[in-house]
């Protein structure tokens, strides 16, 4: 079924991701105001810890969308859903997008502190692992053939399983990545900012999956129209009488 016209639209569906995006663009100069001037340097790795206020929520925002975009893609596989469908999508290429993110500042973190960027451990190569499924997942997605939809939903959910690996990987494994009770020890003044990095980057999140998720249901619903289009007339062109 297309999707309903425009002017049929809430006003929620019209303005709060736009509303979202304006709060995280307006939070996000204060945030590396926060941290690179307001926030005291790590005794041990010195400015480099810097990077964790960005590396840390990045990561958080990967493996949400992982598990947003298994569940979407189940639910279409079930359902047929073309908002699970939609959804799917743009929380796959959120997942990529934070996941390179991380990625990236990952082993600039670790060359700082460890000298050297990678070292193979757990949750490095289970976070790698992740990125890959999503990539996959997309490219199955947009380029694989009509009966491709099973392989894609599967390729999410099997990501969306990768999610609890990568959080219990330093605790199963030892690792030589931080525990995950880092965050919880803290001082005061580097929690809060951590918490405002984590804000303006899931609001920025959010708002970019909602506007995908709304681009890709109206263009779902192009092609349902086009395929009726044809189906009523397969040859529209015979129907136009020919010139004298």
């Amino acid at each position: 079924m297309p999707p309903a016209p425009a002017g049929a639209e809430t006003f929620a569906m019209k303005h709060v991701p736009y509303f979202l995006l304006a709060n995280s663009a307006a939070l996000f100069p204060y945030c590396v105001y926060r941290v690179f001037l307001m926030t005291p340097i790590e005794r041990e790795m010195g400015t480099a810890q810097k990077i964790f206020y960005f590396h840390v929520p990045l990561a958080w925002i990967c493996m949400l969308f992982a598990m947003v975009c298994g569940i979407a893609a189940a639910v279409q596989l079930r359902r047929r859903s073309e908002r699970a469908e939609a959804l799917a999508v743009a929380a796959g290429e959120m997942t990529v997008l934070a996941g390179l993110g991380v990625l990236i500042t990952g082993p600039i973190w670790g060359d700082a502190t460890w000298g050297t960027p990678w070292t193979g451990d757990a949750r490095q190569v289970s976070t790698a692992l992740l990125w890959m499924i999503f990539v996959a997942y997309l490219l199955v997605r947009r380029f694989g053939p009509a009966n491709s939809e099973r392989l894609a939903a599967a390729l999410a959910i099997f990501g969306a399983i990768d999610v609890p690996i990568i959080y219990y990987a330093v605790k199963i494994w030892k690792t030589t990545h931080p525990s995950n009770t880092v965050v919880g020890s803290l001082p005061q003044t580097m929690w809060n900012s951590l918490w405002w990095c984590l804000g303006a980057l899931l609001l920025l999140a959010i708002s970019l999956v909602w506007i995908r998720a709304r681009q890709e249901r109206i263009a779902i619903g192009l092609d349902e129209a086009w395929i009726e289009a044809d189906e009523r007339d397969p040859n529209p062109a015979a129907a136009v009488p020919a010139r004298a």
